[in-house]
């Protein structure tokens, strides 16, 4: 009896987690995923570029894209802001469903 309990749990599992795929596969079929590369550039008090910060991320859903404030959901789930007090140079592709 106890063999046949966790032989359904397992098989409910698979099923569970094999809906759950499909449901993320029916989801990116109307979102737009893209990839973003930010670049923030510092300037010391002559004008003097003092460093370069570069991020690339893949994003699933923009909540606001601006050039000082962006909000967005990445491919993994996670929430990110980016703020910045002075604009920030950035560029967006579009990913190849190959990709997602």
């Amino acid at each position: 009896m106890k063999k046949v309990l966790l032989w359904v749990k397992k098989v409910l599992l698979w099923i569970g987690s094999f809906l759950a795929r499909v449901w993320r596969f029916t989801l990116s079929l109307f979102e737009n995923h893209q990839h973003l590369h930010v670049t923030h550039t510092k300037y010391n008090s002559e004008g003097e570029v003092v460093d370069v910060l570069i991020k690339s991320f893949q994003v699933r859903k923009f909540y606001k894209k601006g050039p000082k404030h962006m909000r967005f959901k990445t491919m993994d789930g996670t929430y990110v802001e980016l703020n910045a007090a002075t604009p920030m140079d950035y560029m967006t592709e579009t990913m190849l469903k190959s990709e997602i």
